[in-house]
């Protein structure tokens, strides 16, 4: 049952029943004889202090008439050497002496061989046991102490009376219990089984999943722990499935961000060796203009791997939004107006929004919304930028004018490499990574950002802080 791998959760399981049921067996035995030995010797006690009570009236009577004690202990000398006798003399029918005081006493023959007697200084008279080793009864005779009437403890009787019967009951204790034992082996294997079947599914799914198999799904049955723990295995499949996918289009997107201007270039160059294109300034800046455009990308990789590592560093202190707001539109100005677009700070309340923050990276952000909205939004447009307060928040609002994202667009928008467009036109359309860079450094800052449509006709984007 037991292989090379050594103890299995079933085998586990059948032990710590059968273990179990083991334990149950012997704690039940262990009851039992305290239940029988509590129980029987109580009642038996309660009874002989009832008998104690006919025995010292009885004995009462016969002190009055014989007026000493000599009289019981002589009948009991002769009844013991009665007894003697008989043991010597098996064989030989030996009749028992006349013992009528002591058949008075007696309220049955179970009795005679436990008859103490005691005088009324508590010194044994009949009997070899001590006063306070005996369960005894007082004998008055006009309300004056003459001695005691005792029996001999239960206990010790009870133990050797009894011993053969308890003895009978636990074999047939025992016997019934291993039969019990048996039957439940029998049941609690197959439930042992029953019971680890899920986690040996999971075993073998989790060994699909380190193979690289991410679509393995577990069917889940009932709504236990271990369903609870094929859901969540489900649940890591998925998420390890769609990083998968994440990374695959992330490596594709990358190596087409690299390769267009990287063959922009590499034409060019090739032109003018080939004397097709004059080197002059014209001709250089065009190649300058593609050596930048990949310096950027390769910035802008970086920056997102950085965060993603966590070692992208912040320089918190306290930032004035109002006044960082004020200088990216004012640098955004100029481009504005070539553009032919309008652009507009509103800030509700004149005073300082303070929030915990970088002030270079909050520019960076501001920066690159702002630039968004530049590279989409037709002339003439506007874009609008609110400073207000949210309850405990800083709230940020940039809403332009058209054209708009439709609605399975606009929940892909902070992706990288995400463009609304489906064209890869980089003269319009961007690297594609501006807004998952904005996303990476409101994340740094503890805030949210999100995507609407604007009530001008085009993009809201919502961006909260929360205040110092």
């Amino acid at each position: 049952m037991i292989g090379a791998k050594g103890f299995q959760i079933r085998h586990k399981l059948f032990l710590v029943f059968v273990l179990s049921n083991i334990l149950l067996i012997v704690s039940m035995w262990q009851v039992f004889q305290w239940s029988f030995d509590r129980g029987f010797v109580t009642y038996a006690t309660e009874r002989d202090r009832d008998f104690l009570q006919q025995m010292a009236n009885r004995t009462a009577n016969l002190y009055i008439y014989y007026d000493d004690w000599y009289f019981l202990v002589q009948e009991s000398r002769l009844e013991k050497e009665w007894q003697q006798a008989k043991l010597e003399n098996i064989r030989d029918l030996i009749p028992p002496p006349s013992t009528p005081n002591l058949d008075l006493i007696y309220p049955s023959q179970y009795y005679r061989q436990r008859f103490l007697l005691f005088s009324k200084d508590k010194l044994p008279l009949i009997g070899d046991i001590k006063f306070n080793e005996a369960e005894t009864h007082a004998v008055m005779v006009d309300d004056k102490l003459v001695g005691y009437v005792g029996l001999r403890s239960m206990r010790a009787l009870v133990q050797d009376q009894t011993l053969r019967f308890v003895r009978q009951q636990g074999e047939a204790f025992l016997l019934i219990s291993a039969f019990m034992l048996t039957i439940a082996a029998l049941l609690t294997w197959p439930l042992a089984q029953w019971l680890s079947r899920p986690i040996c599914t999971v075993r073998q799914a989790t060994k699909q999943l380190a193979a690289g198999e991410f679509e393995t799904r577990i069917k889940i049955k009932g709504t236990d722990e271990l369903a609870d723990l094929g859901r969540d295995f489900n649940n890591l499949a998925s998420t390890l499935e769609r990083m998968r996918d994440a990374r695959k289009k992330w490596v594709a997107d990358t190596a087409h961000e690299l390769r267009t201007p990287v063959a922009i270039l590499r034409g060019e160059i090739e032109a003018m060796q080939d004397g097709i294109i004059k080197v002059n300034d014209n001709s250089l800046a065009s190649l300058q203009q593609e050596v930048v455009h990949i310096a950027r990308l390769i910035d802008d990789l970086n920056q997102l791997s950085m965060h993603d590592m966590g070692s992208l560093s912040y320089r918190m202190e306290e930032a004035n939004l109002n006044d960082i707001l004020e200088q990216t539109v004012s640098s955004m100005q100029l481009p504005y107006d070539e553009a032919g677009l309008e652009l507009e700070l509103v800030i509700e309340k004149k005073v300082p929004i303070i929030i915990t923050g970088d002030d270079d990276r909050l520019h960076q952000l501001f920066a690159n919304l702002m630039n968004n909205t530049l590279k989409y939004t037709n002339a003439p447009g506007k874009l609008t930028v609110t400073l207000t307060r949210d309850g405990k928040n800083a709230l940020v609002l940039l809403e332009d004018t058209p054209p708009g994202v439709s609605d399975e667009d606009i929940e892909h928008i902070f992706e990288q490499f995400f463009r609304v467009e489906n064209s890869r036109n980089r003269a319009t359309g961007g690297r594609g990574l501006g807004l998952a860079i904005c996303t990476n450094i409101v994340d740094g800052h503890q805030g949210s950002i999100s995507a609407y449509h604007s009530p001008f006709g085009g993009l809201g984007i919502r961006v909260e802080f929360p205040l110092n």
